[in-house]
């Protein structure tokens, strides 16, 4: 997270309701300079996005060659088809002000998202390119809205609203039923080829060795069986059986954790580091609703790890998630933060993850990716409100940029360094057993 005064620039897709999409770039610093990163961040937006505002509210002043480079920015997206228009930005000198002739500004942030939703809403049809509506599952949903305006409220399970409460409690008893047995269902498959992995490699007498061997280094490390079981499939076997598995292999330091408390970092396990994350992004945004989801190597898909205030509904749907026809799905392929200011209007969701999702009582979200340190993606954590969004403050974009930060780097360094240790007892078990 940046400290005050530090040069950063923070940047994410807010989708006004009907899908619009605004490039917003928070400028961070005590001044706009020609080579503060935030111009370069706003002269490269996110696919989609045709409308850039750059935040310079918390900026103190701004020097002459950040002018000219603003307005050579503005001016460069004007040719590229996309609108520019710095929020914020500190009174310039007179002598300054015909470097600014040619940028469009506003007082605030929210003036400018409140202009570009009322230009969005008088056009005929969304700028920039259609969002891809493809279903999680296979190809079913539009992403249409049905007639006459709102979604309809339609439950995941297909019933309505008016069922007896003592109906809906059983129904809603069956869905955690029918998650839990598709779980170990997509999880039983995982560990049975991972287990034949194990079984041919070492010469085991059974599936059943190759099980108890799995388990034995998984409870030592305190990762979980599925976690192995993935890397056991996803990781290059060893080279010969009577060397380490990763030979030369340093141990890397573990990243910090200062937004989790009294969490030591270097001994956390992932159920604890997961937790606090999803908690603290639920206190930064001010709700008790959200998710948090960890890519799953083996298969690509985002996979519900933790959540909070979510029905079952929700919580089965969005088990795992694909490269399409969410919020989560876009910010994944984004890397960056996707605020979905309505939900109910928004053709960024298939219909039936809109209606599963104002099912569970959300009408606005905030996605943040969690990224290595090389940028891949790693989870992501999600905010739902009862309500529509605003876009975040500066302040609170900030704080999540921080933690996610710290949480990224740390679920990397935890895949890179403990699964990997497992993985070493695993062989050294199964090369010298006991």
């Amino acid at each position: 997270m940046a400290q005050n005064g530090q040069v950063r620039a923070g940047a994410e897709v807010v989708r006004l309701a009907g899908g619009v999409s605004v490039w917003v770039v928070r400028a961070q610093g005590a001044a706009l300079t020609a080579h503060h990163p935030a111009l370069r961040t706003a002269a490269a937006p996110a696919s989609g996005c045709r409308v850039v505002v750059l935040d310079a509210g918390a900026l103190e002043t701004v020097t002459a060659a950040g002018l000219r480079e603003l307005a050579a920015c503005a001016a460069e997206l004007s040719r590229s088809g996309c609108r520019l228009t710095a929020a914020g930005v500190p009174a310039a000198p007179g002598r300054l002000r015909d470097a600014m002739a040619g940028v469009r500004t506003a007082p605030s942030l929210a003036a400018a998202i409140a202009d570009a939703s009322h230009e969005a809403s008088r056009a005929a049809t969304p700028c920039g390119p259609a969002d891809r509506t493809t279903a999680r599952r296979g190809d079913g949903g539009s992403g249409e809205r049905p007639a006459g305006g709102e979604p309809a409220l339609v439950a995941a399970d297909g019933f309505g609203d008016d069922l007896p409460a003592p109906v809906r409690r059983r129904i809603d008893d069956l869905l955690a039923q029918v998650r839990e047995a598709r779980a170990r269902a997509e999880t039983h498959p995982l560990v049975a080829q991972a287990q034949g992995i194990l079984q041919e490699r070492y010469r085991l007498r059974d599936g059943q060795a190759a099980f108890e061997l799995m388990r034995a280094s998984s409870q030592r490390h305190n990762v979980r069986l599925r976690v192995l079981a993935s890397a056991v499939i996803t990781a290059a076997g060893p080279r010969a059986l009577d060397q380490p598995w990763f030979p030369g292999r340093g141990r890397l330091p573990a990243p910090p954790l200062g937004f989790a408390g009294g969490l030591d970092p270097r001994h956390a396990n992932a159920a604890e580091v997961l937790t606090a994350t999803l908690d603290r992004a639920l206190d930064i945004a001010g709700t008790g609703m959200g998710n948090l989801q960890l890519l799953d190597p083996a298969s690509g898909d985002l996979r519900i790890e933790q959540h909070r205030g979510l029905n079952d509904q929700f919580v089965t749907f969005f088990d795992r998630v694909g490269r399409h026809g969410t919020s989560c799905a876009l910010a994944a392929e984004q890397s960056h933060r996707v605020s979905v200011t309505d939900v109910a209007t928004d053709p960024v969701f298939t219909a039936e993850a809109r209606d599963t999702i104002l099912r569970a009582g959300s009408r606005g979200c905030h996605s943040t990716p969690l990224l290595s340190e090389r940028g891949a993606l790693v989870g992501m954590v999600s905010s739902h409100h009862e309500r529509p969004v605003a876009p975040l403050t500066a302040a609170q974009s900030a704080a999540l940029d921080g933690m996610a930060e710290q949480a990224g780097h740390w679920l990397d360094w935890h895949r890179r360094t403990v699964v990997l240790d497992t993985l070493e007892d695993l062989h050294d078990r199964a090369v010298r057993p006991s």
